[in-house]
């Protein structure tokens, strides 16, 4: 992760120039007032010469305020935009990755989880990068230029003062074990309030449609009632830092009127080096009051740091080959190798079988979002997984059993991915049938769907998705049960207009609906992740081997016979 960090060294390097200046400044200030005190006590000095020193103090002060103002403004806008800088990076990198990640990933991890994570756990890595490794920097820069304009003023004073920093260290490291196994805690639980948060959103209507508003109410109030609980408990533990922290260094203070006092009693310290240290000490304070806010943020960074580095340490599966092919056009055929199957160029296929029978999951391998083995799949004689998956899926397109759409227009969703018209649009509308819908909107086709489209019945979401398909125009379109919800008379009507658009082009139609593939070129019929057969319509039926085929087709005509009946 460091790497986030070093690309901005130069940056930091000009940020902690800025903060030299500030600290020099901080340091020369108190020497002006000790000089300042000084001339106040020297009575050989005249009144004319002693207002006029006490004056060019006065705007030495006022230049060197203004100026030290003027680089601490400049220091902590650098610094906390480098954080920004990195949060923005990170969640660029996130993203990035999580997007080229194949589907099998999200369905083993919580959405609400990896958005906590690009949010929350990312703002970590912000405070680090800003305010942290300014404070880091600050205090080690006035550090290193005060304690020995201290130790100049008063070796023994400066001696005792030091000393206070070994109880800071024990004091740390016996809260920090506690601070980080809470810092744990609190994280993985905003991880799980935004999973449950964004299942609520995304399930509202079948929240409402049973009626367990209150249930959820309840159930969100627990897991917020522990968040709340985790974090009192990480509060707690926090809360002793930085009021210990003050104490600590206000000790300083009582070092100061014991020893500078007695000091001062003895003639060995000027009331001029009494008030210089007492600044110096001020100056001083800060830094180490903000240890204990440093500490807190660094097991924030840690916990975040395990959690971003899980996302982007895992490897896609799915990956383009070192030397990988470009393929612009499907000329000939795909084989399915394994299964003994050839769909050439332009034929339109029915893909069937029981519920389970790996339907879906082949033709997700035809287009890689569900990885093959080697030599299982080709086109035109060339192995998929020797192409590059962008140019695959140019030319292979799915319109996948759970229909997803963006919150946007209806014509923004049918356009995706695409450069086409307004015309364009209303013509692949037409071809899904979607045109009939449109008079009931008050938008028309600049209509918001909503959340996934949750506006649209379930036969209208599909019917989107089919014109968004269609739009593309690819040289294979698989419509994997994308007409479950349409009635049968539509998805007749449907399936006329996509064949028309798509005369040249192949068609895979994955259906439950067999009167739908009934005039189709090729049958494959499948069971157990086999296909088993496969044929046009009357031969599978003809050959009495053919007993899956004849069952799913009795059994779909019955329901029809049903259906029409009713």
């Amino acid at each position: 992760m460091h790497k986030y960090f070093t690309k901005y060294w130069k940056s930091y390097l000009l940020g902690s120039l800025f903060l030299i200046g500030v600290n020099s400044l901080a340091a020369f200030i108190p020497q002006l007032i000790k000089k300042s005190i000084d001339l106040l006590q020297n009575n050989s000095i005249s009144t004319e010469i002693l207002s006029k020193s006490i004056n060019e103090i006065l705007l030495t002060l006022l230049a060197s305020a203004l100026l030290m103002a003027f680089l601490r403004t400049k220091s902590r806008h650098i610094i906390f935009g480098i954080g920004r800088q990195i949060e923005f990076d990170l969640k660029k990198a996130i993203f990035n990755h999580l997007i080229h990640l194949e589907p099998a990933f999200f369905e083993s991890k919580k959405a609400g989880d990896l958005i906590s994570i690009i949010t929350n756990d990312v703002q970590s890595f912000r405070a680090l990068g800003g305010f942290a490794i300014l404070n880091i920097l600050n205090s080690a820069i006035a550090f290193s230029i005060i304690v020995p304009l201290m130790w100049q003023i008063n070796s023994t004073l400066t001696i005792s003062f030091l000393s206070l920093v070994p109880i800071l260290i024990i004091f740390i490291t016996y809260f920090s074990k506690a601070i980080k196994s809470h810092q744990q805690k609190v994280t993985e639980m905003l991880g799980k309030i935004s999973h449950f948060i964004e299942q609520n959103l995304s399930g509202i209507h079948i929240i409402k449609s049973y009626g367990q508003e209150e249930a959820e109410i309840a159930r969100f109030q627990n897991q917020n009632n522990n968040l709340l609980q985790e974090y009192l408990h990480l509060i707690k533990a926090r809360s002793f830092i930085s009021p210990i922290m003050k104490v600590v260094a206000s000790l300083g203070f009582i070092l100061l009127l014991y020893i500078g006092g007695k000091s001062v009693i003895e003639n060995s310290f000027s009331l001029g080096d009494f008030a210089a240290y007492s600044l110096y000490i001020e100056r001083l304070i800060w830094p180490i009051a903000t240890l204990g806010w440093l500490i807190t943020i660094i097991y924030r960074v840690q916990v975040s740091a395990k959690r971003i580095q899980e996302v982007l340490s895992r490897e896609a599966s799915i990956k383009d080959l070192e030397d990988a092919l470009e393929i612009e056009e499907f000329r000939e055929s795909i084989e399915l190798k394994s299964q003994g199957v050839t769909i050439n160029k332009g034929q339109i296929i029915g893909l069937v079988g029981p519920i389970g029978s790996g339907k879906s999951i082949l033709a997700k391998t035809i287009m890689r979002l569900h990885d093959c083995d080697e030599a299982e799949i080709f086109i035109d004689n060339i192995d998929i997984k020797k192409l590059k998956i962008d140019s695959l899926r140019k030319i292979i397109n799915i319109v996948p059993q759970e229909t997803f759409l963006f919150s946007t227009s209806i014509a923004e969703n049918i356009a995706y991915g695409v450069d086409i018209s307004q015309e364009e649009i209303e013509k692949f509308a037409k071809a899904a049938c979607f045109d009939q819908e449109i008079p009931k909107f008050d938008n028309g086709y600049e209509t918001v769907v909503g959340e996934r489209g949750i506006t649209l019945s379930g036969g209208q979401r599909q019917r989107v998705a089919i014109a968004r398909a269609l739009a593309i125009n690819p040289v294979v379109l698989i419509l994997d049960d994308a007409l479950s919800s349409i009635d049968n008379h539509i998805a007749s009507k449907i399936l006329k207009n996509i064949l028309e658009l798509r005369k040249d082009k192949t068609t895979i139609f994955i259906t439950h609906k067999l009167q739908i593939i009934e005039n189709a070129d090729q049958i494959l019929v499948m069971n157990n992740f086999k296909i088993v057969e496969q044929g046009t319509h009357k031969e599978l039926l003809e050959d009495e081997s053919n007993f899956i085929y004849k069952q799913l087709w009795n059994k779909d005509s019955s329901l029809i016979k049903k259906g029409a009946k009713s």
